[in-house]
């Protein structure tokens, strides 16, 4: 009886960054979200009579579940003519609103068409993951943009972190049309009509990244900043933060029924976030425990990386479903595990390791922590 040899799994050829920054955006996502769910220069097919190349959809797309992250990355340098205002707005307008307008356009373009989205500009490779339904897609915009931080750090002096401010006033054009009145180094909304833009500057992308640094701890902030910022504008409250690392610290220091994050005070207009407490939460105790207790946390983090790996090189089990897209559903089981969760079940496998001898079969059990939990 002959056996006829399985056919050989895909190899999924992911772009590579180009630019300093795209690299070091992609080694910063790949380090957070793990490879299998990131995937930088992806191309959207416009050929005309089948003819021409793709054009690039975003700087980094990121699928997860029905969560989608639109990443566009611009180092734009930031002019130096001595007039702060009239340097902010041209350089806001090239760092900022142009790669708004692409991760809207991106956005668009997967809503509309996520049958053509492509890992290489010839567009023979389509992305391996499948897109959730429009109804449940949840898409998260991010726009990062470089060489701001000692700028704004240098006007305002006094140990200023460099961060940008964030001011729910500001929509479009305030931020740029008229540079005599616009307001340097604050961010506000990009276009109320057309969903909330997160603006990362270089300042604090690594710290956003290296701290919230699985996909779930991750989008977890961001949904409830995005929540955050629309409760402020649906109840007419000015919501302003001296830097989002402040931000951040706040929904870090805040826990309640288990989940990080606070509201604003009912009857008010206003609330300001001043600067200070991330540099208090870095140099705490707190801070220092968390660090300690999550290294062990990270072997979660490799395990699923072998098996990503494998599946993007083609080289998986011959017993395994050939797509891509099915066995990513099985890894995204594991994946899904916040930072917290993965110190236990790391802690719990190297220890069942240590114990077992090698002729030995063994099984550990961990009950979900709560109802509906994946482990």
């Amino acid at each position: 009886m002959s056996s006829v040899a399985p056919a050989p799994f895909p190899v999924i050829v992911r772009a590579r960054g180009v630019t300093p920054s795209e690299l070091y955006l992609q080694r910063l996502c790949e380090s957070s979200f793990l490879s299998l769910w990131s995937y930088p220069s992806v191309f959207r097919d416009q050929k005309t009579g089948g003819k021409g190349d793709g054009k690039e959809l975003c700087d980094l797309l990121v699928v997860f579940g029905d969560d989608v992250l639109i990443f566009s990355d611009k180092s734009c340098a930031f002019p130096q003519t001595g007039d702060v205002q009239l340097d902010w707005s041209r350089w806001f307008r090239k760092a900022v609103m142009k790669s708004a307008e692409q991760a809207w356009g991106a956005e668009r373009w997967l809503r509309e068409h996520p049958d053509r989205v492509f890992l290489d500009r010839a567009c023979s490779q389509p992305l391996p993951l499948e897109l959730p339904p429009t109804d449940r897609m949840r898409v998260h915009r991010l726009v990062v943009a470089h060489n701001v931080a000692d700028r704004c750090a240098a006007t305002f002096g006094g140990g200023s972190s460099g961060t940008l401010m964030f001011n729910s006033a500001l929509n479009g054009k305030d931020h740029y049309g008229d540079a005599s009145a616009c307001r340097p180094f604050e961010v506000g909304w990009l276009d109320r009509d057309r969903g909330f833009v997160h603006v990362l500057d270089d300042a604090f992308l690594d710290i956003l990244l290296t701290t919230r640094d699985t996909i779930t701890d991750f989008i977890d902030y961001l949904r409830w900043k995005e929540g955050l910022i629309l409760s402020a504008r649906n109840r007419s409250v000015n919501l302003m933060y001296c830097g989002e690392e402040d931000l951040l610290a706040n929904y870090l220091l805040t826990l309640k029924n288990g989940r990080h994050g606070f509201s604003l005070p009912d009857d008010i207009d206003g609330f300001l976030l001043d600067e200070g407490d991330w540099a208090d939460f870095q140099a705490g105790p707190q801070r220092a425990a968390q660090l300690a207790a999550d290294r062990i946390s990270y072997f979660w983090d490799e395990l699923i990386e072998k098996f990503n790996k494998n599946i993007l090189g083609g080289t998986s089990l011959s017993n395994s479903t050939p797509q891509v897209s099915h066995r990513e559903k099985i890894m995204r089981f594991f994946a899904r595990e916040p930072r917290v969760r993965r110190r236990m079940l790391a802690d719990a496998l190297l220890g069942l390791v240590e114990k077992a001898k090698e002729t030995d079969r063994t099984v550990r059990v961990i009950h979900p922590s709560k109802p509906g939990g994946t482990s």
